[in-house]
């Protein structure tokens, strides 16, 4: 009030002598007409009319912004907003002073200080954004200078928490909850998402989540984690009304994760500290009853490495494919199988090799350990023609083989193809050991030729049955006629005619 009252006597007694300027001049300038008496006069009347602006200025501090605006909005007014009303009262000074003391014409003023604006605009743009946002902050109220706020933006590496110091021109400050001030352009300010926790009383429901191993049940779970959320409620900023809660998560990788929820004064101590002093109470809870917080597990089962790579020059692994044929699997032992698979020659073909060519006469078999074959016969022109191919792990040259038939077809190489050829002589050698083997390989030889030829015909199934019959006897006979051992110890079968 004082000082409007010096401003307001100021402007009187400034009043008083522009009214009398003409006395006053005759008395300072023997000449009144002459320049310097005409400089005291426009100096006179432009002090009078500024004088009565600050008067305003004052006015409106004390009577419209602490009186009729604070109790209204019931917070302290902004210093940017009375600063900007103050500079609008002086602009407007400014101009009654241009037109009413120099007697100039406004407009020409006017526009010739849009030119200067439009081009200080565009040097000061950002400057600019950051005082009209400013000016919007401090007029939508959304932000005030002592609200406790987070700020969320991008750049940042962590939600920034503190307290609103103060929205200046340019700038605004924040006092962080480690004590360091920030300072953010207003325009940046804008642009941020920020959460205002003086809007709701500085109370703020935050949450905290721990994970129990899977073995708890929930109930009790939950049991003890209300147990340490209510007993924190006697830690300062922590409220036991609203209650606290605990809501059962998301199971992941160590156990179950439990939200813990409460309800806290911001204002009082920061979102991290009132999590702080939470889960010490959560931890102690845990504890008195004999449980930890979920820790990293694995189940470990133990079992035997299964081989990566398979070397044909092993016997180990010869055997192991072997073992997978029909035929063999079928009809010879372990001991057996051994033997083949030490004494076959492991036989390597380039893409284009032919294996056997149809005609020729046969003494050997051949298992495919890798690659595939293409299967040829001579056509009607006298051309060869593809009739199928022969994938790793199969086996054809039995028939030559085992009955001394000439080869029935071409195979060659569709790709690099490894091969393991057991000869006649290797499965004599078995065979004489054990002739009974001939039994069950005929048995076996034949079905798989009666399901293949079954599977391109049409015929039913007591016809494919009755084949296979046919061709287990053709192929004993050839059989004893190869195999000079068989020959003595098989009884001769029975016609058949062809």
């Amino acid at each position: 009030m004082t000082g409007l009252l010096l401003r307001a006597a100021l402007f009187a007694l400034l009043a008083l002598a522009a009214l009398n300027e003409t006395e006053i001049a005759s008395l300072l300038f023997a000449d009144p007409s002459r320049g310097v008496a005409q400089a005291y006069s426009l100096t006179l009347r432009s002090l009078t009319w500024f004088a009565g602006a600050f008067v305003v200025i004052a006015a409106l501090e004390i009577f419209f912004w602490k009186g009729v605006v604070a109790r209204l909005a019931r917070h302290p007014v902004p210093a940017l907003l009375k600063s900007v009303v103050a500079l609008i009262v002086l602009a407007i000074t400014a101009t009654f002073v241009i037109s009413f003391v120099f007697n100039r014409d406004v407009t020409a003023v006017w526009a010739t200080s849009g030119v200067l604006g439009i081009v200080l605009g565009f040097a000061l743009r950002n400057m600019i954004q950051d005082i009209f946002t400013g000016i919007a902050l401090n007029l939508d109220g959304s932000i005030r200078e002592g609200d406790w706020i987070t700020l969320h933006h991008r750049d940042f590496t962590a939600e920034q928490y503190g307290k609103m110091l103060d929205i200046g021109w340019r700038v605004c400050r924040g006092q962080l909850e480690n004590n360091n001030v920030v300072i953010v352009p207003n325009g940046m300010l804008g642009m941020m998402a920020i959460t205002n926790f003086a809007h709701s009383d500085h109370v703020s429901r935050l949450q905290t989540e721990i994970t129990i191993d899977f073995d708890v049940p929930p109930e009790r779970a939950r049991r003890i984690l209300l147990a340490g959320a209510t007993a924190a409620a006697t830690e300062k900023g922590i409220l036991a009304d609203p209650p606290p809660a605990v809501l059962i998560g998301e199971p992941g990788e160590h156990g179950v994760c439990y939200i813990v929820r409460f309800w806290g004064k911001v204002d009082q101590r920061s979102p991290s500290a009132l999590r702080d002093a939470v889960m010490t109470h959560l931890l102690r809870q845990l504890h008195i009853a004999g449980l930890t917080p979920a820790l990293p597990k694995e189940d470990i089962f133990i079992d035997r490495r299964p081989k990566r790579l398979l070397d044909h020059a092993g016997d180990g692994d010869r055997l192991a494919i072997l073992s997978r044929t029909d035929i063999f699997a079928g009809a010879l032992e372990k001991p057996e199988l051994v033997e083949m698979a030490k004494k076959s020659a492991i036989r390597q073909f380039a893409p284009g090799d032919a294996l056997v060519r149809q005609g020729e006469d046969g003494t050997s078999l051949f298992v495919v350990a890798e690659g595939i074959l293409d299967v040829h016969i001579e056509g009607p022109d006298g051309r060869p023609l593809k009739v199928g191919h022969i994938l790793a792990g199969e086996i054809f040259g039995e028939m030559s083989l085992l009955t001394g038939a000439p080869r029935s077809a071409t195979v060659t190489a569709s790709t690099g193809v490894v091969a393991y050829e057991i000869t006649r002589d290797l499965f004599e050698t078995i065979l004489n050991r054990r002739p009974g083997i001939a039994e069950e390989i005929s048995r076996l030889v034949a079905r798989r030729q009666a399901a293949t030829a079954g599977a391109a015909s049409t015929q039913p199934p007591a016809d494919v049955e009755s084949q296979e019959k046919l061709l287990k006897q053709r192929i004993l006979d050839g059989m004893a006629k190869v195999f000079a051992g068989l020959a003595r110890t098989s009884p001769p079968g029975p016609a058949v005619q062809a």
